[in-house]
């Protein structure tokens, strides 16, 4: 072999020893480290995940063809492999979760069920209210038959009218006060309002208020310990947890309320959410009248394709770009937080970085 083939080969060896070193450190930002939070970590590539499809999906978010994404985490297999903060953002903030903490709402009633607070979805909501009884507006006698299942499926018949009830100073009344629709549990009608009175109904049945109840039933079980919880505008100035949305976790920790879903409701070995719970609030009861996918308690049911496949992900969807999205038959969960409030389609970017780059990347 003559000095200058020799020398085209050893360039092209030491190229591609270069691209590989190159793309270890990469990985290396975004290979998760044991930080005692009681999560497992591993790497994509020890569970089964193509690691050049997600650095592709790194490099197309730096590159700007996605914004606002402020975190992507992955767990596989029960352990979590990826997190990446591409933005200011970092690891150990809390960050608003907008309205997919109404799903923790949903975890929080089949937790009083669980524990004998409530005795199940059918209990009519209007008896553990009895100071608004004469003085409810727009007084309807169908109202007696809203249930909690009617809350949690956004099937009260109330209309949302969420920007109108944030100005006034009790929102449960805001809710019972609002003209009936439809007919209880006849019509698909999204209704912040309806979730902000389930967390009210929590507390008078187990005597707890939410951050309390949570805390104890929920968080700590979880190894959550930063959080905080909006306070909503009630009768007398009680503080009520906002339960309608923004409750503020780490991401990490709302990828361990997806991996709860995913283990059926236990964690580390310990049972939090009885199986029952998950199966029957991952169901679909309602179609919702947003994209026509299914609602259950609180949690959207989700056909994601890639490719000629379909999976079912169970998801809980925030305003500005916050999911966390779990998919039983892959072992998957993946959480998204981000930037975009108010815009669209941006706030929906997770589902293009879902099906066009994770998916994928499980076909190694």
């Amino acid at each position: 072999m003559c000095l200058s083939k020799r020398l085209l080969l050893l360039f092209i060896i030491l190229t591609l020893a270069s691209c590989k070193v190159e793309q270890s450190a990469t990985l290396e930002r975004y290979t998760p480290t044991d930080i005692n939070d009681r999560w497992t970590v591993s790497t994509l590539s020890k569970e089964g995940i193509n690691t050049d499809k997600i650095l592709s999906m790194m490099q197309a978010i730096e590159k700007g063809e996605y914004h606002g994404i402020s975190s992507i985490l992955i767990a596989k297999n029960g352990k979590l492999v990826f997190e990446a903060y591409p933005g200011k953002f970092k690891r150990d903030e809390i960050h608003t979760t907008r309205s997919a903490g109404k799903s923790i709402t949903s975890a929080l009633v089949g937790i009083a069920i669980d524990k004998g607070f409530i005795d199940s979805v059918h209990e009519p909501i209007l008896p553990y209210f009895p100071e608004y009884q004469g003085s409810i507006t727009h007084w309807d006698k169908r109202k007696n038959n809203i249930t909690i299942k009617h809350l949690l499926t956004m099937t009260s018949g109330v209309k949302g009218n969420e920007d109108k009830m944030y100005p006034t100073n009790d929102w449960t009344k805001f809710y019972l006060d609002q003209p009936l629709q439809y007919s209880p549990g006849q019509h698909f009608s999204y209704a912040t309002s309806g979730v902000v009175v389930l967390g009210n109904v929590i507390t008078r049945a187990s005597g707890l208020r939410i951050p309390e109840f949570a805390n104890q039933y929920l968080f700590q079980p979880l190894g959550i310990t930063q959080y905080k919880w909006p306070i909503t505008n009630s009768r007398g100035n009680q503080g009520l947890a906002m339960t309608g949305g923004g409750l503020n976790l780490t991401p990490r920790d709302m990828l361990k309320f997806g991996q709860l879903y995913l283990n059926q409701g236990i964690w580390n070995g310990n049972r939090i959410l009885s199986e029952a719970w998950i199966k029957e609030s991952t169901q679909q009861h309602v179609v919702s009248d947003l994209y026509g996918e299914g609602y259950g308690y609180l949690w959207r049911i989700v056909e994601r394709k890639y490719g000629q496949k379909k999976v079912k992900s169970i998801e809980a969807w925030g305003n500005g770009g916050q999911f966390i999205m779990v998919i039983p038959s892959l072992s998957l969960v993946t959480v998204f937080t981000g930037e975009n409030y108010g815009k669209f389609p941006e706030t929906e970017q997770p589902f293009e970085l879902l099906e066009r780059y994770i998916l994928f990347a499980l076909e190694v």
